[in-house]
């Protein structure tokens, strides 16, 4: 069996990520400019969201039953292409809010191809412990772009303008795309010479077929329920937070774009942090301490963040953030470990529509808090949740240990 190139892949994921960290950023700041209004950034993260809402069971069918190197590779090429449309309509000055948020839906449909075809790569091409240091190194290296792109943007969208900074986006696009074409020569999906040419009827029978197998398999797995219930706290913290961060930053904290692309980078950072010394900290400390600890991090960093009022603080306590959120590469590790080998695509997508029906209620809140106060309100309410998680897990184990 091919292994995968652990060069090629970082390489990947690094161009890729840096992409995407620049285009989310000047999105999101530029839906503020065309509309005049704070909460359009949590409308332009809802609408991100939709496609793990309604396609991803499809998708992760997609994953499992061809090969998912092309998916990756022709989602990349997909954004490349948007993008570069999307610089011509503001040369063009015929930009408008309607065409940010669809550019964004389509952007999100791309990431989840991407996000549901790597995971069936790793789990099809790496072992059990290749794959949890690849995982970690998903982390490490896709947040090491969302760095570069996100202070970038940054400083690019105020001294550029929105044009080139996209048309640079799309320029990494095309180069993460030469790099996904290179790993392709190598790595191929073992099942996708058992797929035959059968009417458009049946092929659409065969995939509500596989996607209600997918659907089923999860339930019938407490243990994989639990890691991903974890996966699912962290992620929506980070949705959360991302929604919130711009308004915050030109709220409470009165500062301009360059700052916003610099505190955003700093979860990076966290992360990157974690994403190192995640895997030898588990081996010496165990999954459950270190989830412990990741959850206290992560509380206590959010409950910082609310008070920050200068940016240091919330710099820092964004890092903070970064960092506790990355006990979800221990719980995805997890999971992957006790999956199915045929059923990881639909396993992982199952998780992801979880994910995306909590995140439109997540932007939808989002939009309703515009205050001062009620921002700052929102990130002590994170840190809360967080909170009374841990103490439901720290109390699970006592009783656990007295039976």
């Amino acid at each position: 069996m091919s292994q995968i190139s652990v060069p090629a892949y970082a390489t990947v994921i690094f161009f890729s990520r840096a992409g995407t960290g620049i285009f989310f950023f000047i999105n999101t700041w530029i839906v503020i400019d065309l509309t005049g209004y704070a909460t359009s950034a949590a409308i332009s993260l809802l609408i991100a969201t939709l496609p793990s809402l309604f396609l991803s069971m499809i998708i992760g069918s997609m994953a499992d039953k061809y090969p998912a190197i092309k998916l990756v590779l022709y989602s990349e090429c997909t954004r490349c292409l948007t993008l570069l449309v999307y610089a011509s309509l503001f040369v063009m000055d015929r930009a408008s809010p309607a065409f940010a948020y669809s550019v964004s839906f389509l952007m999100s449909i791309c990431a989840e191809i991407q996000l549901l075809s790597w995971r069936v790569i790793l789990a099809t091409f790496a072992t059990h412990e290749k794959n949890f240091k690849l995982n970690a190194l998903s982390v490490t290296s896709g947040q090491a772009g969302v760095i570069i792109g996100a202070t970038g943007s940054g400083m690019l969208f105020v001294t550029l303008g929105p044009t080139f900074t996209i048309a640079i986006a799309s320029t990494i696009f095309w180069a993460s795309s030469c790099c996904i074409a290179y790993m392709a020569k190598a790595l191929h999906s073992p099942c996708a010479s058992a797929i035959t040419k059968i009417s458009t009827l049946n092929h659409l029978v065969a995939h509500l077929r596989s996607i209600l197998e997918g659907f089923q398999y999860i339930t019938q797995q407490p243990r994989l329920i639990g890691y991903y219930l974890l996966i699912l706290l962290n992620t929506n913290i980070l949705y959360m937070s991302n929604a919130l961060l711009a308004p915050f930053v030109k709220g409470p904290l009165n500062l301009n774009a360059n700052a916003y692309g610099q505190i955003d980078a700093a979860y990076s950072i966290g992360a990157i942090i974690g994403g190192l010394i995640i895997v030898k900290l588990t081996q010496r400390l165990g999954t459950l301490k270190i989830t412990l600890l990741g959850l206290t991090t992560l509380a206590l960093s959010l409950f910082i963040f609310a008070q920050s009022e200068a940016f240091l603080l919330a710099f820092f306590s964004y890092i903070g953030i970064g960092l506790g959120c990355q006990t979800s590469i221990v719980s995805l590790s997890h999971a992957q470990r006790i999956t199915d080998p045929t059923l990881h695509g639909r396993a992982y997508a199952t998780l992801n529509t979880l994910t995306g029906c909590f995140g439109v209620l997540i932007f939808i809140l989002s939009t309703q808090f515009t205050s001062h106060e009620e921002l700052r309100n929102m990130f002590e309410y994170q840190a809360i949740a967080v909170t009374t998680v841990l103490l439901i897990i720290g109390a699970s184990k006592k009783i656990k240990d007295s039976l």
